[in-house]
């Protein structure tokens, strides 16, 4: 077997000329390998376990990861008629065994490939080095520790290992370390590469079809060369036990022998490592832009093809239901809108988690399109260290959507779309992909906690849409979502209402103070207390305390700052490629709320509970409107509550002069009223006007 050509995708080496010796190897491994292509384990996980024994064994400093038993719980073992723990203490008792036969260590070595002969080719690497990590990390942890501790200390009494040298052995555990280290590294190649969807890329030319089988038969040495130093260094561990006395030119030749080991598995891995990255960046460029032109392709008469190659590559069965625990494939998601949540493995922060199962699974209009969409959590990490499975597992287990069973698996294709194309980087995102896979929206979070179910189905077209269908800034539109119920009491009694923000106790204490006697004077006014975005503890429990006839409480006070944040991105983003008609006046009102809160000024809002009109107090202006009481109180029956209070604003009266009319058509047995400019909110002077009705014609009979 001869790589030929100088394409530019192929690494020329020397070494990917195979000699004889190697493809006698070769074809021999391969006889040990039933290729039914489906027995394998959850490698990554399983790998990252075993890693952590290695170094910690070799005395790694750096080396600060731990293992968790219910993440090494949680490893699959895909159609195996044995747990994936019996296999590996099944290998680990092979091992020893072979330490001791008389056969030819070549021999031995296809003896432990025949026993994992069903298992894919990075299962195999993970499995047989699991198995020897058990040994040697007893050894090496017994050598260590016997000194001062009397279970070591019993356990190297009957191993024969008390009283050794472990400075003479030095050059032999170190030849040991780099073996194990060169080990590990082609084991990863052989894990990556397995990884890759090779059955679903269409391998063009001659070019790709000489990389991929060059690339294979480095696999196949690098599986063989594993398995043989694996048995290799179990077996110095073992004639180290059996040794009663340290002979320096025994252990100079073990050195030596092992150190030879570990520049053959170098070199091997260094080829290795260049055809999987060639390998790797030919199949990603071709998942990569089936991906880019599947999410834009508007013929598709499904989403299955589009979700085939974001979830399927790897796994038939690769969503989970929290709710029932069952593995979930893509067929569920047929025809609905599929939201695509990207976030880091701990999911959003608190906040938004709470506000986004308000306004989805809880919130009561949800039921009434629940079938036609589904949400997919897609944890996305560059590392996936032990915690990050953690987190991921116990709130896959806790969330009321579906999310990836292993994220890790994900395709590198895909988390390049997921960070290039959809610019991910740390706030969390949903991408939003139609019912037949094209992307409609590439983050639909804010308009998903502002309208709910009402944003359905979530397109950038749907959300300009309902700005342009939202009424001018009002009560409603600050608190809906936040608490149904009182959104729903408020406009519907059409309540007096106060919204009142500060983070000063004494402030809030002269407030509601004030307040009480209004209401002993027979004002009805609702006071809603939303403190600020940065309230301390003692604030919040303050709030809840004078908030307790509004059941607002700390956690919704929280979302209502959220929802004012969202509606404000939500705008701007919306209105950077096209203004709506009240695009001006909506961001002007949130801005100036956020801003407000922003200086720790104190301010309260005044309005009805059906009303569009409302008016705004900032600092000392709050308090002159308790002091103006007896002047504004009277004019409520002819101005209205927020029209009486504005006709005692001074900062509104002294704005520029405003020239806005309004007509109004008469009808016999009007009552004189008043109105409040559009424009100015003032209250406007009426005038008679006359209008000739000349175009109708009286003609009598």
């Amino acid at each position: 077997m001869k790589l030929t050509g100088n394409d530019h995708f192929i690494p020329q080496f020397s070494s990917t000329e195979l000699s004889v010796e190697q493809e006698f190897i070769i074809n021999k491994t391969l006889l040990t390998h039933e290729a039914d292509g489906c027995r394998h384990v959850d490698c990554k996980i399983l790998f990252q376990a075993m890693e952590s024994v290695m170094f910690y064994a070799s005395k790694h400093t750096n080396w600060k990861s731990a293992v968790d038993a219910r993440i090494l719980g949680s490893i699959e073992s895909f159609d195996s008629k044995e747990t994936l723990r019996h296999t590996i203490l099944k290998m680990s008792h092979a091992i020893l065994c072979e330490c001791h036969n008389t056969m030819d260590i070549h021999t031995r070595t296809l003896v432990l490939l025949e026993m994992l002969g069903n298992y894919r080719w990075d299962a195999k690497v993970i499995l047989i080095l699991t198995a020897f990590s058990i040994s040697y990390g007893e050894f090496r942890l017994i050598l260590e520790v016997y000194s001062h501790n009397l279970l070591a200390a019993s356990l190297a009494a009957l191993k024969n290992l008390c009283g050794r040298n472990l400075e003479g052995l030095r050059p032999q555990f170190k030849a040991m370390e780099m073996v194990v280290k060169e080990m590990m590294e082609l084991a990863k190649c052989v894990v990556r590469f397995e990884g890759l969807p090779l059955e679903e890329i269409v391998l063009y030319d001659d070019h790709d079809r000489t990389l991929m089988a060059a690339a294979k038969s480095q696999i196949y040495l690098a599986t063989y060369w594993i398995f043989r130093s694996s048995l290799i260094s179990a077996s110095q561990i073992t004639d180290l036990i059996a040794t009663k006395q340290e002979n320096s030119s025994i252990t100079a030749n073990a050195a030596w022998g092992l150190s030879s080991l570990a520049l053959r598995l170098s070199r091997l891995c260094s080829c290795l490592r260049m055809l999987v990255d060639a390998a790797q960046d030919q199949i990603e460029q071709k998942v990569y832009k089936k991906l880019m032109n599947l999410v834009k392709d508007q013929t598709q008469v499904d989403n299955q093809q589009v979700l085939h190659l974001f979830f399927s590559l790897n796994d038939d069965l690769p969503l989970k239901d929290s709710s029932s625990q069952a593995k979930v494939g893509i067929s569920r998601l047929k025809h609905k809108v599929v939201m695509l949540l990207v976030s880091k493995p701990d999911l959003l922060p608190i906040d938004q988690t709470l506000l986004l199962l308000q306004q989805t699974k809880e919130h009561p209009h949800n039921k009434s399109i629940e079938q036609d969409y589904e949400i997919v959590w897609v944890p996305s990490s560059e590392t996936w260290t032990l915690d990050e499975h953690m987190g991921f597992d116990y709130l896959s287990n806790s969330l009321p959507w579906l999310s990836v069973r292993q994220p890790w698996l994900l395709n590198s294709a895909v988390v390049r779309m997921i960070r290039e194309e959809w610019k991910f980087e740390e706030d969390p995102l949903m991408v939003v992909l139609d019912s037949v896979g094209v992307a409609s929206n590439y983050n639909a979070i804010d308009m998903v906690l502002i309208w709910g179910p009402k944003a359905f189905p979530f397109s950038n077209s749907r959300e300009k849409e309902l700005w342009e269908l939202e009424e001018p800034w009002n009560l409603q539109l600050m608190f809906d979502g936040i608490d149904h119920f009182l959104t729903k009491t408020m406009v519907k009694a059409d309540e007096n209402i106060c919204i009142c923000g500060t983070s000063n106790l004494d402030w809030i204490n002269e407030f509601e103070s004030r307040i009480e006697k209004l209401r002993n004077v027979g004002l009805q006014l609702r006071v809603i207390y939303v403190g600020s975005r940065n309230a301390n503890e003692t604030t919040r429990t303050t709030l809840a305390v004078v908030n307790k006839d509004n059941s607002l409480t700390p956690t919704k006070i929280r979302l209502f700052w959220l929802r004012l944040e969202r509606i404000r991105d939500s705008i701007l983003r919306v209105g950077r490629t096209q203004t709506f008609p009240n695009y001006e006046t909506l961001l002007k009102q949130v801005s100036e709320l956020l801003e407000t809160d922003d200086r720790n000024n104190n301010w309260a809002i005044f309005g009805c509970g059906s009303s569009k009109d409302f008016v705004k107090l900032e600092g000392n202006k709050i308090m002159e409107f308790f002091d103006r009481f007896p002047i504004w109180a009277e004019r409520v029956a002819g101005l209205g509550f927020v029209g009486a209070i504005r006709s005692v604003d001074d900062a509104v009266n002294l704005t520029a002069a405003c020239d806005h009319t309004a007509v109004v058509p008469y009808d016999e047995g009007m009552v004189r009223g008043t109105m409040v400019c559009d424009k100015c909110k003032r209250t406007m002077k009426p005038y008679v006007g006359y209008q000739c009705d000349g175009s109708k014609l009286n003609v009598s009979s």
